[in-house]
């Protein structure tokens, strides 16, 4: 799996906490700028979706990918101020495999490259990447 956090607060929720899935579980405004921005790179994916830990998409070409995202730091206000992204390979091996990145994974880093020059594009630095 590769990580990458970022500081933006570019992607407010739209609804109020109490409509989020799970409390502080933000991220949809964030894939969906983000599935849009893919796109645009040629890269489909799937609208957003959420489960307990936050939001994801899902890329599927040679093999599937989950992006997914959710806040790691909140402004005052309860607004996602820093936020991690990841790309993870679905394929049934590749889930029980630890969090570094496989070396002959070249999807993955594709992918997470093509995030990060969309991010750079929008004038957001990651802070960190795994």
């Amino acid at each position: 799996m590769l990580e990458i956090n970022f500081a933006s607060e570019e992607f407010p929720p739209v609804l109020p906490d109490e409509c989020q899935g799970n409390p502080g579980t933000y991220g949809f405004e964030l894939l969906f700028w983000l599935a849009q921005a893919l796109m645009a790179k040629g890269i489909v994916t799937s609208y957003p979706g959420q489960e307990d830990w936050g939001w994801y998409i899902e890329q599927s070409g040679d093999s599937e990918y989950m992006i997914g995202c959710s806040p790691v730091d909140e402004n005052s206000d309860g607004r996602p101020l820093e936020w991690r992204l990841f790309v993870k390979n679905m394929a049934w091996a590749g889930w029980f495999k630890s969090k570094r990145p496989v070396a002959s994974d070249t999807g993955a880093t594709a992918l997470m490259s093509a995030i990060v020059a969309c991010l750079a594009e929008r004038g957001i630095q990651a802070t960190s990447i795994d």
